[in-house]
């Protein structure tokens, strides 16, 4: 796609660009371009929003203070720098945000492959990923601050550093909070297996934060079990393909005691520290019928920072870390049943 357009700054300023090459696949909401003249920054071009409630979001988005960083100056949210315009007609179609690329950032999905994992992070622990999870918390707490919600909280919008810091992207689809007029503009769509059941099949109605509880609890679950979603695994009684969404719907969350067969790679449930068994089942049993019992963003990065901080080496593996207390590794134990090493040891 070669298109000529307009970056429209939040002071209204105008500085002529092109799209260059496109940045991973088609979207359901849009598609991501390089820009010719700004190799820090991409475009997001729209093509499933009505003309005017594009427009709207545009003027809140820009309009929404910065500060969206971390340590070093790390954007920890890829806020929108510019409103993009076509320069043939001056028509709205996007806007415009940091870049988020190798080797500061790579998208999560890919880091739960376990070959790309070993061959970028190599000598990786489970302290990563604890820590990713933290970062994560801790950054949907600053969304809430601002009013928003999230909506789509799920791991095709996280990027992650080699470091465990954690940005998110594709702020066009959450529920916005306009200052101007009080209102909330609704978030269009998520991913059915990170949505809340009060929330399977509303697609565009209000959500509330308690939402985000529930998917963050979710995300936590898989950042823990390395990739393997918590309502993974397959019933003994199932007839065919089983989606995590069924097991949504049905309450069986394999880390709470479900039965269901799961692969071998995927990481027992009693890994997992006392304190984050705990808040899964308030997040996911209690909180199943009762949002308003779910941990929020802040509960679960103390809880995620006491678990870091109290794991302990194994004696055979450097590379192999688990709760303190218990009587043997059970990475070890992974690996002896026939499972891939999930750490193995690397040159870092």
């Amino acid at each position: 796609m070669t298109l000529d357009v307009w970056l429209v700054g939040r002071d209204g300023s105008r500085t002529a660009d092109s799209l260059a090459a496109p940045v991973g696949s088609v979207g359901s909401q849009g598609r991501v371009f390089r820009l010719r003249n700004r190799p820090d920054t991409v475009a997001k071009v729209l093509h499933r929003v009505d003309p005017a409630e594009l427009a709207t979001r545009i003027r809140v988005l820009l309009a929404e203070p910065t500060g969206w960083t971390g340590r070093a100056g790390r954007p920890v949210v890829a806020w929108p720098s510019a409103a993009v315009h076509r320069r043939a007609d001056d028509r709205l179609v996007g806007y415009a945000a940091p870049r988020l690329a190798p080797p500061g950032f790579a998208p999560l999905p890919l880091l739960f492959n376990p070959v790309a994992r070993a061959r970028m992070l190599p000598g990786v622990t489970w302290v990563w990923w604890l820590t990713v999870a933290e970062e994560l918390a801790r950054v949907v707490e600053a969304v809430h601050q601002r009013g928003h919600v999230v909506g789509d909280l799920a791991p095709a919008n996280v990027f992650v550093t080699a470091a465990g810091g954690v940005c998110l992207i594709d702020v066009d689809g959450w529920q916005l909070h306009d200052p101007t007029t009080g209102t909330d503009l609704p978030c269009p769509f998520s991913r059915p297996e990170y949505t809340a059941p009060e929330d399977l099949g509303a697609a565009g109605h209000r959500r509330d934060r308690s939402g985000d509880d529930w998917a963050l609890a979710v995300l936590t679950a898989q950042l823990a079990c390395l990739g393997f979603h918590p309502y993974g695994g397959v019933p003994p009684d199932a007839t065919g393909p089983v989606e995590e969404v069924d097991n949504v719907r049905t309450r069986r969350c394999r880390l709470l005691g479900a039965d269901v067969r799961a692969p071998a790679a995927a990481v027992p449930p009693d890994v997992l520290p006392d304190v984050l068994r705990r808040r899964l089942g308030e997040a996911l049993d209690s909180g199943f019928d009762a949002p308003a019992a779910r941990p929020g963003p802040r509960s679960w990065a103390a809880a995620l920072a006491y678990a870091r901080d109290r794991l302990v080496g194994c004696p055979a593996v450097p590379t192999h870390v688990y709760p303190r207390g218990r009587r043997d590794c059970p990475w070890c134990a992974m690996v002896a049943a026939g499972a891939s090493d999930p750490f193995p040891r690397g040159g870092r």
